[in-house]
């Protein structure tokens, strides 16, 4: 999937809150339209602004847009996972082919992979440009010691070719440059640890001879009306460094004969406060430079600020992004339908496509804000990556229609509407009382687990090991039974496996048999409220301690800390419908395969399988005294991809409908019962109905 960044720890992350969005500046800053809007009309609007689609894994090659060939040579040294990056799968593919072969492979798949009947259909779709991203060695060709196929603007030649015959716009996006613009994949070279790339790598001095290379080749051809000087440069870059680059850059272009009439210089603002940058750029270059845009990647599905969003406030950060695009010249360069994992579950019956119709059709009215135009990511994709691929997308009906209306609402006016009409309870009493299940959702958009004595927020799921309760701490219980969970209560919380949330003597929360008072924690409510209700905002303060229950990105676990009441404090009350109610009341599940980075993580299985052991009539199997089935983890190296195991004629399998997650977990399940074993059928037998 597109764009693997490394979260932030919390301690960095609140110091730079707005830094770590994809250029998107920040749902929650305050904005100042009359001035900003002055400042935008100063700048030329296109009279055409771009309404298009990237031709990404053609001339630079990413998993996903370039999924067939990155399928074909899997990395042999990372479990035959795919290659990460360009450079890796070059590498790849030069030991197993040779240099020439390797080179043809990738002469091959530039020849097949784009071609006119691409052009012509997305001229077809209404649109009206492309963004064509390549790497610096397509024009310059590979530097000594690099992977990389170098050489090929014959295929550029194409492209533009093809988009002058069809009546498209085209953008030259330099989406590689010399040296990297960052260690990410995106630029052609992930390089890890971290650290390893430093901002002093990009060769900033070649990326500008790429650029004039690029720009004197196609300084006459008039579907050429936009050029993009880099892609989503590394924040370690130095600001006033980056913005020298790009002045250069806007020099370039128009010395080699592309006039600000005609073309737009495209500068990326990535993971730094937008207004920020553009003041900075204005203070340094005042009026010199017109026809500009800052290039904004607006994408919902990556760092803990979009995974912890509701769909609510998904829709509340498209709207911001419009705010955004009217104050500033810019254009949309990439974007998408793909959401955070908290989205998936705070949609109440919705299906996924009617999801993602909302979502696109509002993000579609938002970009028309922009002065430049918009371009989604990508024409390519696997099919069933229906939020990246946009054949797909638009074939489902997903990229038109009406927008959703957005009721008027600001942050202190109680909850937003949007949170009731999108994530609604269906019972009559919204409340949580003492005893109800619920869930916990942390700030990144998971769920506190609890598995034996361990208690972390792994998952984006909420099935049994989500479950807890609020118990009181008073021994007057009975009085407590049917009633509400209060502000300034003491309580516990109860796991599904009867355990209680305590914390440790490191600040660690352990889930304990017999409840003490460092089992004991004060309740905070969000919003001023009295009583703790379904979408609830809640902290929870440690009686032992003063510390307050906090959640970690990084590492694993539940902590107590810290005494701030922070977003990383914060936690997110979903209360979880009775089964009754739940079969009435189901909806769509996320996709499989959500690009959100934790939940692809490469530690677990692709199938997590659990083989339940039944008594049988021969006795071989054991079962606990109280009747409950025992547990065996059966995940073998060599049986990833096989879902269901019989391990025995006594055994039935639960296997994990959910990819990508522990080996223990069981959310989601399918019971398979095996007909045609005789033992299960005797089993079956001998227990009745518990069998089933």
């Amino acid at each position: 999937f597109r764009r693997h960044h490394r979260p932030l720890g919390p301690r960095k992350k609140r110091a730079c809150r707005l830094g770590i969005l994809h250029g998107a500046g920040g749902a929650d800053r305050a904005h100042s339209p009359g001035h900003a809007e002055a400042g935008r009309d100063a700048e030329a609007r296109l009279a055409k602004p771009w309404r298009g689609v990237s031709l990404g894994g053609w001339l630079l090659l990413e998993p996903g847009p370039a999924d067939p060939l990155f399928g074909r040579f899997p990395d042999p040294g990372d479990d035959d996972e795919e290659a990460r990056c360009e450079w890796d799968l070059m590498k790849i593919m030069r030991k197993q082919l040779g240099d020439a072969g390797a080179e043809e492979e990738i002469r091959r798949h530039r020849e097949a992979h784009i071609g006119k009947e691409d052009f012509e259909k997305i001229r077809a779709c209404g649109l009206n440009a492309v963004r064509l991203p390549f790497g610096y060695w397509v024009v310059l060709g590979a530097s000594s010691g690099e992977p990389y196929a170098g050489g090929g603007m014959e295929f550029i030649d194409r492209a533009v070719d093809w988009a002058e015959e069809c009546g498209l716009q085209v953008v030259l996006d330099l989406h590689g440059c010399p040296g990297g613009e960052s260690g990410e994949a995106p630029c052609g070279h992930r390089q890890r640890p971290p650290g390893t790339w430093r901002w002093q790598n990009w060769d900033m001095d070649k990326s500008l001879k790429a650029l004039e290379v690029l720009c004197q080749r196609y300084a006459s051809r008039t579907c050429v009306t936009g050029v993009a000087v880099c892609n989503e440069p590394s924040n370690e870059t130095p600001l006033t460094r980056l913005l020298q680059y790009y002045d250069r850059a806007t020099d370039m272009i128009r010395k080699c004969g592309m006039p600000a009439s005609r073309v737009a210089a495209v500068l990326p603002v990535f993971q730094r406060p937008e207004d920020k940058v553009i003041r900075k750029w204005r203070s340094l270059y005042g009026q010199k430079h017109t026809n500009y845009c800052f290039d904004v990647h607006c994408y919902h599905c990556f760092e803990n600020e979009f995974n912890g969003k509701t769909f609510a406030q998904h829709l509340r950060a498209v709207e911001s992004n419009a705010q955004m695009l009217r104050e500033y010249p810019m254009v949309v360069g990439e974007w998408s339908l793909a959401l955070g994992q908290a989205a998936w579950n705070t949609c109440g019956s919705m299906t996924q496509l009617e999801i993602y119709k909302d979502f696109g059709a509002a993000q579609a009215r938002a970009f028309e804000e922009a002065s430049h135009g918009h371009f989604f990511w990508n024409w390519t994709e696997r099919r069933d990556s229906i939020e990246w691929n946009y054949q797909v997308a638009l074939e489902e009906g997903l990229l038109s229609g009406t927008a959703p209306s957005i009721p008027a609402w600001q942050p202190g006016d109680g909850e937003d509407p949007l949170e009731e009409r999108y994530n609604p309870w269906p019972l009559k009493d919204p409340r949580v009382l003492y005893g109800q299940r619920i869930a916990l959702r942390v700030f990144y958009g998971r769920y506190i687990d609890v598995y034996g004595g361990d208690v972390s927020a792994r998952w984006a799921d909420k099935g049994i090991w989500q479950s807890l309760t609020f118990q009181p701490v008073s021994s007057r219980r009975v009085a407590a039974a049917r009633r509400a969970v209060a502000a300034g209560d003491v309580v516990y919380l109860r796991a599904h496996n009867g355990r209680y949330l305590s914390l440790g003597p490191d600040g660690t929360v352990q889930a304990v048999k017999a409840p003490g008072i460092a089992a004991r924690f004060v309740v905070y409510l969000g919003n001023g409220a009295r009583e703790l209700t379904h979408r609830g905002a809640l902290y929870l303060q440690s009686k032992a301690t003063g510390t307050l229950l906090d959640a970690d990105d990084v590492e694993d676990g539940l902590f107590a800390r810290f005494g701030d009441f922070g977003d990383w404090q914060q936690f997110a009350v979903e209360k979880i419908l009775p089964k009754s109610a739940a079969s009435a009341s189901k909806r769509r599940p996320a996709p499989e395969e959500a690009p959100t980075p934790k939940n692809r993580s490469s530690t677990a299985p692709d199938d997590a399988v659990m083989v339940f052991a039944l008594p049988t009539t021969s006795g071989k199997a054991a079962v606990h005294a109280a009747g409950a089935l025992q547990l065996a983890e059966d995940t073998p190296a060599t049986a990833k991809r096989r879902r269901v195991m019989e391990k025995s004629p006594s055994c039935i399998s639960l296997a994990s409908m959910s990819t990508g997650v522990s080996p223990f977990h069981v959310g989601t399940a399918a019971l398979l019962p095996l007909s045609a074993s005789s033992a299960a059928s005797s089993a079956r037998s001998e227990l009745g109905s518990r069998a089933d």
